[in-house]
């Protein structure tokens, strides 16, 4: 009886998808808020004449959040940076059977990297680790980090990988590949044709 193990990586999956959704939401929310830091830090310094002690140490904390944390969200989406140039003259079987292979592969790096980076965040948090700045931060919220995001790279990652098998069951492949790299930007013909455009 299948079904009930179809319906049970269908629901991982949307809990999955979900979950990254809202990491990946926060992630952009943390980028926004460095911008406000470093800007803030800036008239602080330049304009008042004051120091800064959090600015710089705060700011990098939330940009390694959104760069670990957010990159489950990017692939849920597979908006990461991918090379195509050999997938694209492939079968659409082929080219689904590499990509899985990919997907898998790519699951157990993040498993490994997850597995070794858990440990790191736990000493951290019990032996009380500080930066050693004027402003002085617990070290186990930046290590945090990184176990999470590929914690949940792993779990996305695993999710399309039964995603990636379900379609070559089914048969429902994509017949054509998308080229990724600038299929939403516009470029002009005379951009197109070189520095000094066309010349007729």
């Amino acid at each position: 009886m299948p079904q009930p193990k179809i319906n049970l990586w269908r629901s991982l999956g949307t809990v999955v998808d979900r979950l990254n959704g809202l990491t990946g939401f926060i992630g952009a929310m943390a980028i926004l808020a460095a911008a406000l830091i470093v800007t803030e830090g800036v008239v602080v310094r330049k304009v008042l004449g004051q120091s800064t002690i959090w600015q710089i140490e705060s700011s990098v904390f939330l940009l390694i959040y959104a760069c670990f944390v957010g990159a489950a969200m990017a692939q849920r989406g597979e908006h990461h940076l991918n090379v195509d140039l050999v997938i694209i003259h492939l079968g659409p079987k082929a080219r689904e059977m590499v990509l899985l292979v990919t997907a898998v592969i790519t699951c157990f790096i993040c498993l490994i990297v997850a597995w070794f980076s858990w440990p790191m965040w736990w000493q951290a948090l019990v032996e009380r680790e500080h930066s050693e700045s004027l402003w002085g931060p617990p070290m186990w919220i930046p290590y945090l980090f990184l176990p999470l995001g590929m914690s949940l790279l792993f779990l996305q990652h695993l999710v399309q990988v039964f995603r990636k098998i379900e379609s070559i069951r089914s048969g429902r492949i994509k017949t054509e590949v998308v080229r990724t790299e600038l299929k939403d930007i516009d470029i002009p013909a005379a951009d197109r044709d070189g520095p000094g455009g066309a010349r007729e």
